[in-house]
């Protein structure tokens, strides 16, 4: 098959994925493929096409015959791709490395590796290779999350605490780095900062539910009884208070169902303040 020939049926290949005539597409790529099995471009996009498919086995075919004619960066890149998704991390590493070897800008080469080393709790090599993406790309969400739930696991709670803001920054809306933030706060003993997250928390989303699932999960015995009503309940909590502090939960959990969201918890973190027996 001569060359003008073959470019003008992976052309054809070409316009039908971009109409996402999937099935169609990768038809024309494999009779291309049959007709001049060293057109290395039909391979690669074919490979493409079988990865969103979830066909990864088919895929690592097309990618490895793609790179026993030629050899580029972004093929080794999806060849760790691969690995990483069937669980193959060392192996994946290999490819990745290639791919950065071949272009030093190309950081999502190091930031899949970066993902690798943590599946292979080599945290240290996930590190670097977090920071190194970050030296490239100063916005990376994924990096800049991965690396400070690492330092949140590791006890480096400052540093952790650094780059959630700066994931904040960049987008003011996200409540998970918020929700960390919190519960380092908690950590280091700084509750009032770490309860004022968390109601910032409480009125930005209604499907947060951090809090209320904390609460329910506390057994609460004065809610044994069908009488009395909730704000006869909340006051004789909070005359019970002065005396027992462990009813500063069961205080929470009725301003919780009262639907006071706040107020249950400044009683929650008024509980976690309290002297220990």
């Amino acid at each position: 098959m001569d060359s003008r020939s073959s470019d003008t049926q992976f052309n054809e290949a070409l316009r039908l994925e971009k109409q996402c005539d999937l099935d169609g597409a990768m038809n024309a790529y494999m009779e291309l493929l049959r007709k001049d099995p060293d057109y290395r471009n039909a391979y690669i996009n074919l490979g493409s096409l079988y990865s969103r498919l979830n066909k990864l086995q088919e895929a690592m075919q097309c990618y490895r015959a793609a790179l026993t004619l030629g050899s580029d960066y972004i093929t080794h890149f999806n060849m760790g791709c691969i690995y990483y998704k069937i669980g193959k991390y060392s192996n994946a590493l290999d490819y990745l490395a290639k791919s950065f070897d071949m272009n030093k800008a190309f950081y999502l080469s190091l930031l899949v590796s970066g993902l690798c080393y943590s599946r292979l709790n080599k945290l240290q090599n996930a590190e670097e290779s977090f920071l190194q993406v970050l030296q490239l790309a100063p916005g990376n969400r994924v990096a800049l999350t991965a690396l400070a739930i690492i330092y949140y696991n590791t006890s480096r709670y400052d540093r952790s605490l650094a780059l959630l803001d700066r994931i904040v920054t960049l987008d003011n809306e996200a409540i998970t780095p918020r929700e960390l933030k919190s519960d380092i706060l908690l950590k280091l003993g700084r509750i009032d900062e770490s309860a004022k997250i968390t109601k910032e928390i409480a009125a930005r989303s209604d499907g947060y539910r951090y809090f209320e699932e904390y609460i329910k999960s506390i057994p609460v015995e004065i809610f044994s009884d069908r009488y009395g009503t909730m704000d006869e309940k909340i006051s004789s909590l909070q005359v019970k208070i002065h005396t027992d502090t462990e009813n500063l939960i069961a205080l929470s959990l009725c301003h919780l169902l009262k639907g006071d969201t706040e107020t249950a918890i400044d009683y929650l973190y008024k509980y976690k303040k309290k002297p220990a027996n």
